[in-house]
């Protein structure tokens, strides 16, 4: 029996252009950062929510593209079937292919870019979303009388149109497939040819879509980034073209984040957010930043395919930074620091997630099959592998120095930090620390994978008798970092060093609290703290 039901399909079946690639690899648009997620996370929900209960859904990637399998399992999750295309095919050949492959002739067909998010799906068929104007690209002009199409027309990015010229947006809606398929079949391969030769059958009528989000070059990526970001933050965050207002009625905090912004010395100063403003707005304190157009560490750690060649300018700018840190001394010794952020904490912080949560904190874990201390213990164990040496200064700290905090912009290979720390005594503000934190910060994404734990993207079996495993993606990238970093060596201090290990260890136990609205995230914070603790010299075999 032939399925009538309509399908969505996004069309992803070609990596992205050499801007785009130079930044994030060669994936497929869909596949693109956003968020802690993809852009087709955000392309799948809108067309859910919007079009027909019993739509079915389907993406083209390309054939030589291996789908990592966190994301083959969030597709199944949202039911989504991938249509690999081979990668020589032209637009609209590669929607003929899917629709044969999906065998959807007798069905309505609803087509979304990949590159595109649209704030609203248009609901009906035989429709063209648009939206007046577009960059200097070349785009699809939609002629129009009273809102019926007449003809498709492409615009060359040197081409001089009227502002308001109507340009489809990358969303479709047509009534017929096997009638698409006969167009786009006579127009050998154009795509814009194949939409007029369609609609001398069936009359197309133009949609104006309020938002229009187009991630399809390098320019307009970062705009849209800019845009989708700005409509899911809350009050705290205010995002411009050109800045960042970051407001708390935390006025201490706020205070401390732009004081250390504004006392960066000037050899850090290229390594920093470039700070524009700071005030307070009634009983809140604010402080702005320029608006940076680069992605974090976190996006391409996480989702990039970018090679070891981009890797190792990374790092290299990450550790020149923390190499002009160690190279900015502080006024007091650094002990009582150390103590502060990595000693008292952590039991502080074990404790209060006891009385949050139940845990038993004293009741012995197992690992993999291996019996473990209790996160007490954990935490007793590893203290002593902190050193302490009164004869050591503080340095310049950034404090949260993990991959969420850098950006890196390609074009200078350089990494500029964001969200400084400001202090580590209550009531104190001043930039001065322990360089090995932030080492360990710094690790904590690499080694730790901290990204992948808030990305979701780990598996986790734990039961009540606090028996813990773990495991993430394989990943040779990955493994090659780890190997990259253990053999580092920054201000003095080896990266693959005891003290530094049992840092990033004290790190996740201190977490624990703080993310009190995922459990499951606080049982991965134990499940990963474990882990890492087996890598320790001494660790219990």
């Amino acid at each position: 029996m032939i399925d009538v039901s309509p399908i969505a399909l996004i069309l992803s079946g070609a990596s992205v252009g050499t801007e785009l690639a130079a930044e994030f690899g060669l994936l497929p648009p869909s596949f693109l950062p956003l968020g802690v997620g993809r852009i087709f996370d955000f392309q799948f929900d809108s067309l859910r929510k919007e079009l027909p209960d019993n739509i079915r859904l389907f993406i083209t990637v390309p054939e030589s593209f291996d789908i990592p399998p966190h994301d083959r399992q969030r597709l199944r999750e949202k039911g989504v079937t991938p249509v690999p295309v081979p990668a020589e095919l032209q637009l609209s050949e590669a929607i003929v292919y899917a629709i044969n492959v999906i065998g959807a002739y007798a069905c309505p067909i609803h087509i979304l870019h990949g590159d595109t998010i649209l704030g609203q799906i248009p609901t009906g068929t035989d429709i063209v979303a648009v939206r007046p104007g577009g960059d200097d690209y070349s785009w699809a002009a939609v002629h129009h009388e009273n809102g019926n199409v007449v003809r498709l027309e492409t615009l060359a990015a040197t081409d001089d149109k009227p502002a308001d010229t109507p340009i489809a947006c990358g969303y479709f809606a047509f009534s017929n497939g096997a009638e698409l398929v006969r167009a786009f079949s006579q127009a050998r391969s154009n795509f814009v040819d194949g939409i007029n030769l369609y609609l001398t059958q069936h009359p197309l009528r133009l949609v104006e879509v309020a938002d229009w989000f187009d991630f399809g070059h390098i320019q307009t990526y970062f705009a849209s980034r800019r845009l989708v970001t700005t409509a899911r933050a809350f009050n705290s965050l205010q995002i411009t073209a050109n800045s960042v207002r970051k407001i708390s009625a935390d006025t201490f905090k706020m205070d401390a984040e732009a004081k250390w912004l504004n006392s960066a010395p000037p050899a850090l100063r290229p390594f920093t957010a470039r700070l524009l403003d700071h005030g307070r707005d009634g009983d809140r304190a604010f402080y702005t930043t320029e608006y940076q157009y680069a992605p974090n560490l976190s996006e391409l750690y996480v989702f990039s395919e970018i090679g070891r060649t981009s890797w190792r300018k990374i790092l290299a700018s990450c550790v020149e930074f923390l190499e002009l840190c160690a190279q900015s001394p502080g006024p007091s010794p650094r002990d009582s620091y150390t103590q502060q952020l990595v000693g008292n904490k952590t039991f502080d912080r074990i404790e209060r997630f006891a009385r949050e949560t139940g845990f038993d904190v004293s009741k012995p874990l197992s690992y993999g099959g291996r019996a473990m201390p209790s996160l007490i213990g954990l935490a007793e164990q590893v203290a002593p592998l902190i050193t302490y040496d009164p004869s050591m200064q503080t340095t310049f700290m950034h404090g949260d120095f993990c991959f969420s905090n850098i950006l890196y912009n390609s074009r200078s290979s350089r990494i500029s930090v964001i969200d400084p720390r400001g202090y580590v005594f209550d009531g104190k503000h001043e930039p001065y620390g322990d360089l090995r934190y932030d080492i360990a910060k710094f690790a904590h994404s690499i080694d730790g994978l901290y990204d992948l734990i808030l990305a979701g993207r780990y598996e986790m079996e734990w039961d009540q008798n606090y028996a813990y495993d773990l495991t993430f993606e394989r990943s040779s990238q990955r493994a090659w970092m780890q190997g990259y970093l253990s053999e580092m060596t920054i201000g003095g201090c080896a990266v693959a060093g005891n003290d530094i290990r049992a840092m990033t260890i004290s790190l996740f136990l201190s977490m624990l609290p703080l993310h009190a609205d995922r459990p499951d995230r606080q049982q991965a914070f134990i499940a990963n703290a474990l882990r890492l603790f087996t890598a320790l010299d001494g660790a219990p075999a």
